[in-house]
């Protein structure tokens, strides 16, 4: 039989939160608290039932409305085929790499046989570790491409301002060549004729005869 909303005590409520609060916001299975191989049904039914528990306007809780849009977030990416299954992915690499590992620390002898049970909260708060590694590491590998991203096009821009700048320079040059045609071909006709008339020979003078 299902609780009333009447007989959930404000303990219950702010326990929830706490307990919302505690786990990582890469963790949306562990907020909802349902299976990784939950269906989206699953997923309504338990936001749902939570979302009762610890929504701000039910919980004196200071940290309830914190814990109630995390839950939020929760329901939305499950509820997301892509992103669902972008998680359990994740999820079973983190599992492939933490078994690999620690198989490795039972042959070197660093672990026991016992002490790689997957059965055990150990062992699933190891996954969760691995899988905030793993979504870290892609997170600072998007960053690192993103980055780069805009350094080159930082580049490609300062460069087709350089061309730009440089077809405006140019035409500025022509246009200035143009405005002093004039005066070159002034200069140069002025230039021509002073050359001709130092060059044009002077005519001697005759002597006068003298009275004979």
């Amino acid at each position: 039989m299902s609780t009333k909303p009447e007989q959930i005590t404000q303990e219950t409520r702010q326990l929830e939160v706490e307990r919302v609060l505690q786990h990582s916001a890469l963790d949306p299975f562990g907020i909802l608290g349902v299976s990784r191989t939950c269906t989206p049904k699953e997923v309504k039914i338990a936001y749902r039932a939570k979302s009762l528990l610890i929504h701000p306007d039910k919980t004196a809780h200071e940290q309830a409305r914190n814990a109630f849009e995390k839950l939020k977030k929760a329901e939305a990416e499950l509820m997301d085929d892509e992103k669902r299954k972008s998680i359990q992915a994740m999820l079973s690499e983190a599992r492939r790499e933490l078994r690999a590992e620690w198989q490795k620390e039972v042959t070197e002898g660093r672990r026991s046989i016992e002490g790689i049970a997957e059965d055990t909260p150990a062992f699933e708060s190891a996954v969760m570790a691995k899988y905030r590694a793993i979504m870290i590491d892609i997170e600072w590998r998007r960053r690192q491409k993103l980055k780069q991203r805009m350094a080159d096009e930082g580049r490609a821009a300062a460069k087709d301002e350089e061309a730009v700048n440089e077809k405006r320079r140019k035409r500025e040059a022509e246009k200035a060549w143009e405005d002093t045609r004039d005066d070159r071909v002034n200069s140069w006709r002025n230039f021509q004729a002073k050359s001709k008339a130092k060059s044009k020979p002077k005519k001697s003078k005759k002597p006068k005869l003298g009275a004979s």
